[in-house]
């Protein structure tokens, strides 16, 4: 048959059609051999990694911080600990029902008041998981309030206001949104502290305890609120000795998070962690790899939303080292204590630094600077409030080892080692000395108005003249000078750990000066372009000028005098086999007389010159004071300075105090200072016959 067009119906209307056929046929064959390989790949090759991916995306792993060690002194004496934090935290998971239904009713609400208006979903979720949390804090300050349980006993009245800010018991929707997006799956805390030590409203840890009991009375155990304790810095001496303890700060980088054999195990999972802490500064910085431990893990499921579901296994930290400090706490109470009462004329403390070591190990015993800081406040968080507080005190600077200070008189004793070594002066020389000494044509003064008359070494150190040093100082010249404090090591720098200590700071306490100044004609031409004088020389001669050192390098000075050598390696901590050798100490270089010359010129400075007001009945010591000037706001001041040793005859212990003046303050060496060094050698003697009984 045939249509109007005499063509045949059932047939191709063109020659090319079969063959389009043919290669529409062949790609849909194609495809289908395809799909079928890729499906037969997926599920034979790849079902495994497939798998394993699959239950990656449904799994990860929460990283455990561990409790950092525990910090000692000598005598085994905590200075250093870790207390538990009593937290309140709420299970987001478990409360989203609640979430949930105070989200419809919101809903509900926008509705009814816009119906044109397309409702803020997002801002209604936060604001249901506000209200809901916020109300189960409402329910939780009620129970633990000591006032609302007056009033449930019909002793007070309820309070409808709270005594806390507002923001103490509300939670915050930054705070909120930043625990969704960043550790959903963790617990949300509510409340960090039921001690609330930082808070400004603490309470003792009597009341403290009240709360826990209250709330482990009134909540049930598997509730979405829960209590969790956890281990928080703890510096139960307070502000003593914070320079050296430091504080810690939080972490998200935490120390051996996963082992080498896990971190592979778990390598495509999600890692999470809480946040934990590191030393920030102190032994707490310098030996955070020592006593920051290793973190723990938990490996959990978790749902479609990204909470945690179920804990498939886990492994607890690991505590960190403790670490023993070679500080006495009874000779640095004695310290701190003694710096607390050198105050201005408005009563507030001086600025000051004290030092105590070990003569023949170099061990410090007491290392105080003032003011200072409690490091509890940096336990948790250190409000803005407080760190201001501290920097506009100057507390931050660890003063006996980052302060750099002219020496004044103490440096008498480097000017008298120099003069002998150089055949300037010896011993038994007297020199005329009189109420000033004129160098380049200017009179430089001694402080005695009248001057000292007939001087040789013993008279020149117990009365500390000015013009014995003059004469001594322009005979032996700046270069034996500087030598010669350089052969002490007053411009090293010191508390360098050992090689083999496997840490990441070299230095036993952070940022030790590094600065100190011995000048000699070079270092003037460098830094002022200008020829030395002797004027510089005079000036050099009693610790002024341009020396510049530290209270840690002058009580290393004493140390090294009192056992006849030039180096005292100082060290904060603790060693029992500590064999008393110093790097780079070499023998003082002078002869019998004259090295007994120089201590008995010291042991008069005490029984009857310039630290006589200072003596201790019974316990002879030797000392050096020295007042130095400074300039303070354009104007001059007096730094006081006493170093010495004790007992006179047998030293142990080396000390020394610095005091910076105000501009209204009358401010000397051994008025000053001397008796902050007392009470320092009081307090060793007292421990040394505590540990003989």
């Amino acid at each position: 048959m045939k249509d109007f067009d005499g063509q045949n119906p059932s047939a191709p209307s063109d020659p090319i059609s079969a063959w389009r056929l043919r290669v529409i046929f062949f790609f849909f064959c194609a495809g289908f051999v395809y799909v079928a390989v890729g499906l037969s790949y997926r599920q034979l090759v790849q079902s495994v990694s497939l798998t394993e991916k699959s239950d990656n995306q449904g799994q990860r792993v929460v990283i455990l911080p561990p409790s950092r060690g525990k910090i000692f002194d000598r005598n085994g004496y905590v200075l250093v600990d870790n207390r538990v934090r009593w937290s309140v935290k709420a299970d987001l998971l478990a409360l989203q029902p609640e979430f949930r239904k105070e989200y419809l009713a919101l809903l509900k609400k926008e509705k009814d008041r816009f119906p044109d208006r397309r409702p803020d979903y997002d801002q209604l979720q936060q604001t249901a998981r506000l209200n809901v949390l916020n109300a189960w804090l409402t329910k939780i300050w009620f129970v633990i309030d000591s006032t609302n349980q007056k009033a449930a006993k019909g002793t007070a009245k309820v309070k409808s206001t709270p005594d806390l800010h507002p923001e103490e018991r509300m939670v915050h929707p930054d705070t909120l949104r930043k625990h969704l997006n960043e550790r959903r799956a963790l617990l949300f805390p509510l409340i960090l502290d039921l001690a609330f030590p930082n808070s400004g409203h603490a309470v003792t840890s009597e009341e403290g305890n009240r709360s826990v009991a209250r709330f482990i009375e009134q909540f049930p155990v598997q509730g979405p609120i829960t209590l969790e304790a956890d281990m928080v810095r703890s510096y139960p001496n307070g502000k003593l000795a914070s320079h050296v303890l430091g504080y810690v700060r939080d972490t998200d980088i935490l120390k051996g998070q996963l082992d080498d054999e896990l971190a592979e195990k778990f390598a495509n999972l999600q890692k999470l962690g809480y946040t934990g802490k590191k030393g920030a500064d102190g032994i707490e910085a310098t030996y955070n790899e020592v006593l920051s431990g290793h973190s723990g893990w938990e490996h959990w499921t978790k749902t479609s939303s990204g909470y945690n579901k179920e804990r498939l296994e886990a492994k607890p930290p690991k505590q960190g080292a403790d670490v023993a400090l070679s500080l006495d706490t009874k000779i640095q109470k004695s310290a701190e204590e003694a710096l607390a009462k050198i105050v201005d004329s408005q009563g507030k403390a001086l600025p000051a630094a004290a030092v105590m070591l070990d003569v023949n190990t170099g061990e410090i015993l007491a290392l105080a600077s003032q003011p200072s800081f409690d490091p509890n406040e940096m336990a948790d968080r250190v409000t803005q409030a407080y760190f201001d507080q501290v920097n506009s005190e100057g507390g931050w600077l660890n003063r006996s080892t980052q302060g750099l200070y002219a020496p004044g008189s103490t440096f008498k004793l480097i000017t008298a080692t120099a003069g002998m070594r150089a055949n300037k002066i010896d011993w038994d020389d007297i020199l005329d000395c009189g109420p000033s000494y004129m160098v380049g044509g200017r009179a430089f003064p001694e402080h005695d108005p009248v001057g000292y008359g007939q001087v040789d070494l013993e008279k020149m150190l117990a009365v500390s003249c000015n013009v014995w040093n003059y004469q001594v100082g322009l005979r032996t010249g700046p270069e034996n000078l500087a030598k010669e404090a350089r052969r002490f090591g007053l411009d090293a720098p010191l508390l360098q750990k050992p090689a083999e200590h496997n840490n990441h700071s070299t230095t036993e306490l952070p940022n030790p000066a590094t600065r100190m100044v011995v000048p000699d004609r070079a270092y003037k031409q460098r830094i002022a372009g200008e020829p030395w004088t002797d004027g510089d020389t005079a000036n050099t001669s009693i610790g002024q000028g341009y020396l510049l050192t530290t209270p840690l390098h002058m009580a290393c000075l004493i140390a090294s005098i009192a056992r006849g050598e030039t180096r005292t390696t100082p060290s904060i901590i603790h060693d029992p086999g500590r064999d008393g050798r110093h790097a780079g100490a070499e023998p003082i270089g002078l002869n019998t007389q004259q090295l007994n010359a120089l201590r008995e010129g010291m042991l008069r400075c005490v029984e009857e010159g310039t630290a006589k007001s200072v003596r201790i009945p019974g316990l002879p010591y030797a000392a050096k004071t020295g007042t130095s000037e400074y300039f303070k706001k354009g104007e001059k001041a007096h730094l006081a300075w006493i170093i010495g040793y004790a007992p006179a005859d047998n030293p142990v212990v080396a000390f020394c105090v610095l005091v910076e003046g105000q501009l209204d303050t009358s401010t000397w060496g051994g008025k000053t200072a001397g008796p902050v060094a007392r009470d320092m050698i009081l307090a060793w003697r007292s421990a040394a016959d505590e540990k003989d009984k």
